[in-house]
């Protein structure tokens, strides 16, 4: 492979992002550029980028904490350099310099199939959630618990990120975000204009001790069908079920509205029991947030686990060996415990198995149905005692 792969120096972050887009078939426009120049390994062919990824560091919530992790985005190789190990090249030396900086690592994947060689684990779930509004009335002892005012762009960008952290302290799979991502989260980019206003409408709810809740959305107009307008909700967060109630009530009213489409939403969405008649809601389920146990030692005692018990796993890792192993893991509600030991593993798994079931959304016995987990049935029961978690994870961020 005669490609170099190294890092990027401060003045070619414009030049990167843009072969980036090479790879994903997209034109990026100068505003991606600048936004990106704020949270930005690249493979060089001569003088040329034809490749490469880019870490960011996040906080992630896990189940009763909240801890580093390194989000990865922007992997991509130009169709010119398709099948020379480039992408190989550039996660593995990805994952050797996060060895000895993070536990775990996480992504949103463009095609799973590449991700799991690489030792990542489809986490969560993600919905795409979409309410026809003549079918979208509330059950009728819903009653208001507050009122939602619009805020404008500064004013949001004061009033969301409190909300926003209170709520991921106690919500699996939740990302961390600096000023740099938050502005990135509310620009809605030429390639994913599809139609909808470049503008973002942001809306907040006011409960009894102040704002707990917040939306952002677009409008795609229609004044030639008979439908009427569509309402795209980016996010909604809010803090107890009276805003979040509230809420999706303020978007299904708005006028001349036809039907509210919402992504990324969780699996689980109260929604389902607040419609008078959820038969209507269409719900489309994808992956979500993949996780990678980098250090599966550190990673194993960092969460808190639904049980005390104790549970020998061996993992199996072809791409990071260092995690190879048997470890002895005893669950605690003050603190976990985990140490390499030779005893017979209860359970046996990949990393990416592991990654799979880190955050408390999949079973163990989910994955052993479908052949990717070994252990017996007592075994299978006490993992899912340990690691299964109430509420169940999401990210309601793609990055």
């Amino acid at each position: 492979m005669d490609v170099e792969i190294r890092g990027i120096r401060p003045d070619e972050a414009d030049a990167h992002t843009r072969a980036i887009g090479v790879g994903f078939g997209e034109h990026v426009d100068d505003s991606v550029v600048e936004l990106e120049r704020a949270i930005l390994e690249t493979a060089v062919d001569g003088d040329r980028f034809v490749g490469g990824s880019a870490t960011v560091s996040f906080e992630l919530s896990i189940p009763g904490a909240i801890v580093p992790c390194a989000g990865v985005t922007s992997v991509s190789v130009h169709p010119t350099h398709r099948r020379r190990g480039i992408l190989t090249a550039v996660m593995r030396r990805l994952l050797d310099d996060l060895r000895n900086r993070e536990a775990i690592s996480a992504l949103w994947a463009s095609e799973g199939a590449i991700y799991e060689r690489f030792g990542y684990g489809m986490a969560t779930w993600s919905t795409e959630i979409e309410v026809p509004r003549p079918h979208s009335t509330f059950r009728a002892d819903y009653l208001p618990s507050g009122s939602v005012r619009f805020a404008e762009r500064e004013d949001a960008m004061k009033l969301m990120p409190p909300v926003y952290d209170r709520v991921m302290a106690g919500q699996p799979g939740w990302l961390s975000r600096n000023e740099a991502w938050w502005n990135m989260r509310f620009v809605a980019h030429d390639f994913l204009h599809d139609g909808f206003g470049k503008q973002y409408f942001f809306a907040v709810h006011q409960g009894p001790a102040g704002p707990d809740g917040y939306v952002a959305y677009r409008v795609k107009v229609d004044w030639e069908g008979d439908h009427g307008h569509t309402v795209k909700i980016t996010e909604l967060v809010a803090e107890n079920l009276g805003a979040y109630a509230d809420l999706w009530r303020f978007c299904l009213d708005i006028d001349l509205v036809g039907k509210v489409v919402a992504a990324p939403r969780s699996p689980t969405e109260p929604l389902w029991h607040l419609l008078a008649d959820p038969f209507y809601m269409k719900v489309t389920l994808r992956d979500g947030l993949w996780i990678r146990p980098v250090d599966v030692g550190r990673a194993l005692t960092l969460r808190t686990y639904g049980s005390d018990e104790r549970l020998v796993l061996g993992v199996r890792d072809d791409f990071c060996p260092w995690n190879e192993g048997r470890y002895e893991l005893a669950g605690a509600a003050g603190g976990a415990e985990c140490r390499p030991t030779g005893d017979t593993p209860d359970i046996s798994l990949a990393a990416e198995d592991l990654g799979a079931v880190y955050l408390g959304g999949m079973s163990f016995r989910q994955l052993a149905r479908a052949g990717r987990v070994q252990g017996d049935p007592d075994a299978l029961a006490r993992a899912d005692r340990m690691f299964t978690w109430d509420p169940p994870p999401w990210c309601p961020q793609v990055f």
